[in-house]
């Protein structure tokens, strides 16, 4: 029994470190409180978890306990009721309180909560509203008790969860292989990533736009509000502080340089209420929020060009000089990381994506014979004669169900949800944060009913317990049965890419209805039709993306270069490289980027004639930035208004 359990906490506490890795990769956890922080790694960590339940609860009713790991059948009662309500309390009550109470742009903590309240007792009121129609339904058909009105709660959550679990996954189970197939291919790759940049570029401007007209009424109502001399005890002062600092220095510079006064930016003593102010900090946040995440997915973008960039340099070159200063430093030896690299790396991931195609075929067509003899997953469990080593069996049914979660995660964090919620490396918002940890606690339990109706038996302790309020009514049993093999439709659109064919013939192009696009979409957009007018506007957008990507480049290595020179002190000023960024990445990467002599491979869609393009236009940038840099007065016709001439001397333009 001690043995047992040492086994078990060894494992629980596996899934804990695996969930505050995932958390801190996508988030910084530890700036903020402790009743953000708790209710967050919960809602990431019983997912994880139940990957260790299921499989242990399955293969100890069907197969026999597994030898160190016997866990009683109340033990296993108690923790699928702790786990199921402790989510369902965390996804439909904390969280969303949370999630609000980042939103809201009051200041003090007491009215944010009460904001988030009464948001949250709108949204929990329409939704009572809804399930009047189901309560009748029950009334008719089962009666109506307490027992059986938290069988209907039950049951309603599962459906929704499960339709939006199901739908991810597909489209993860298509997308994750065609990706790893993609990363076999650098060129192929490049240009996958080169038609993203466009777009990319377009949302990134459009946000900073909008949160300099954020920052310009912050530095605004600072400039006039703020000083004790002149405002005297202005209630909203601290309000006012705390928004401009938050604030980054550069944009806050460069907000300065160009504002210039006008009467439409003047702010009145009487205009600045607490309804103003509360709207001022949503959108400053919103903006905030929105700018940190298109710049980490612009960085992704370009650290990831910049890297098969020098990887296809470093293969075309013909001596080992050039190739060893084209790769990444490892653990490796130098030679070793380079056929690495170039190598074996893209066979790997091709193999990957055999595996992982091969994984998401026996899913897709166990999920469309669930609950037969012809499920391939139950063949794999009963029919090959790893039934007989429980422990294998249970670890087989684990890598299936965690890559089943995998599928419907990456699908989650790549769906664009009103272009609101973004997941991203380091930098995701707590509101963000708060959206994807509900839905990833949402849908784990309907998943994990899921995968145990694959099989023709489904006895267990989940099945008994969760089992009777799915079957509660004829109609959820139906939805249950039938839904997972609609499984096939979202497959076949993904696959063929028929979303925007379908989106198109019913008139549902236009940018409002992309809520429900994926990251990958716009990309896949381009590369549609087949006609040779489509294939020169790939290489046209291509071309553009790369004329853009060392505009970007050269303009960090100029910026690089200008906090390096001297100050006027005689101290040399702090480089201050973007985060993440290597700054040898980028500056020993622009030429390379504009003038290549390596053999193309067949099909590619780079052109001699499109680099020469490209080239001359680098070369008047490089001329006019470098004409730029040797000028040390501020532009004649931009209107600079400081507050006297040493504020003037710390802005002054080198």
């Amino acid at each position: 029994m001690v043995w047992a359990f040492v086994a078990l906490a060894s494992c629980y506490l596996a899934a804990f470190v695996g969930s505050l890795i995932f958390l801190l990769y996508h988030i910084n956890l530890w700036k903020y409180p402790v009743y953000y922080s708790a209710p967050l790694i919960l809602a990431v960590y019983l997912p994880a978890s139940v990957t260790i339940l299921l499989p242990l609860d399955y293969v100890s009713h069907n197969a026999g306990p597994i030898s160190g790991l016997h866990i009683s059948d109340k033990t296993i009662l108690l923790m699928w009721k702790g786990t199921y309500w402790t989510t369902f309390l965390l996804t439909w009550v904390f969280l969303p309180i949370l999630q609000e109470f980042y939103r809201v742009g009051n200041y003090l903590k007491l009215e944010k909560l009460k904001a988030s309240l009464k948001r949250n007792a709108k949204f929990q009121a329409i939704t009572l509203l809804c399930s009047v129609a189901c309560a009748i339904y029950l009334i008719l058909e089962a009666g109506f008790t307490f027992r059986n009105l938290k069988s209907m709660i039950i049951a309603l959550s599962h459906i929704y969860a499960l339709v939006l679990a199901l739908w991810l996954m597909a489209h993860g189970m298509v997308v994750i292989p065609k990706n790893k197939w993609l990363e076999g291919n650098f060129l192929q790759e490049l240009n996958h990533n080169y038609l993203r940049v466009p777009k990319l570029v377009d949302v990134l401007e459009d946000t900073k736009s909008d949160f300099r007209e954020d920052v310009l009424q912050v530095l605004i109502l600072k400039e006039n509000f703020t000083d004790p001399v002149t405002s005297g005890d202005f209630q909203y002062r601290d309000w006012i502080l705390d928004l401009e600092a938050q604030i980054p220095e550069d944009l806050k510079d460069t907000v300065r340089r160009q504002y210039v006064y006008s009467e439409a930016n003047t702010i009145s003593r009487e205009q600045v209420t607490n309804a103003f102010m509360t709207k001022l900090t949503h959108n400053f946040q919103t903006h905030f929020y929105k700018l940190l995440a298109h710049s980490s997915d612009y960085d992704i973008v370009l650290n990831r060009i910049v890297k098969l960039q020098k990887l296809i340099d470093a293969r075309c070159a013909q001596d080992w000089t050039q190739r060893l200063q084209n790769i990444e430093t490892s653990f490796l030896p130098a030679k070793m990381s380079y056929y690495y690299q170039c190598f074996a790396a893209p066979i790997l991931a091709r193999v990957q994506s055999i595996l992982v195609f091969l994984l998401s075929v026996i899913i897709i067509e166990s999920e469309f014979f669930h609950s037969t003899e012809l499920s391939l997953i139950n063949v794999i469990a009963y029919k090959l004669g790893i039934f007989k080593h429980n422990l294998t069996q249970a670890i087989c049914l684990l890598l299936f169900f965690m890559y089943m979660i995998f599928c419907s995660v990456n699908s989650l964090a790549r769906l664009k949800v009103f272009n609101m919620y973004h997941l991203v490396r380091r930098n995701s918002d707590p509101v963000s944060a708060c959206f994807y940890g509900s839905y990833i606690a949402r849908m784990t339990v309907p998943l994990s009913y899921n995968f145990v109706a694959l099989f023709t038996s489904r006895k267990s302790i989940f099945e008994e317990w969760y089992g009777q309020s799915i079957h509660l009514a004829g109609l959820f049993n139906l939805m249950n049965n039938w839904i997972p093999r609609l499984l096939l439709v979202p497959v076949i659109l993904t696959t063929f890419d028929l979303y925007d064919k379908i989106k198109n013939r019913i008139g549902l192009k236009s940018g409002m209805y992309g809520w429900a696009d994926f990251d990958d979409a716009d990309v896949e957009s381009n590369t549609n039709d087949q006609n040779l007018v489509h294939n020169k506007r790939r290489e046209v957008v291509i071309a553009e993306a790369k004329r853009l990507v060392a505009m970007e480049l050269n303009r960090r290595e100029s910026k690089t270069a200008i906090s390096q020179r001297p100050a006027r002190s005689g101290v040399y000023a702090q480089s201050k490289q973007p985060s993440g960024q290597n700054p040898g990445l980028f500056s020993a990467s622009v030429d390379s980027l504009l003038s290549q002599n390596y053999p193309l491979e067949a099909g590619s869609d780079a052109s001699p004639a499109l680099w020469g393009r490209v080239s001359e236009a680098y070369r008047t940038l490089k001329s006019t930035v470098n004409s730029k840099l040797e000028r040390t007065t501020p532009h004649e016709n931009v209107a600079l208004h400081y507050r006297d001439q040493d504020d003037a001397e710390d802005h002054l333009i080198v």
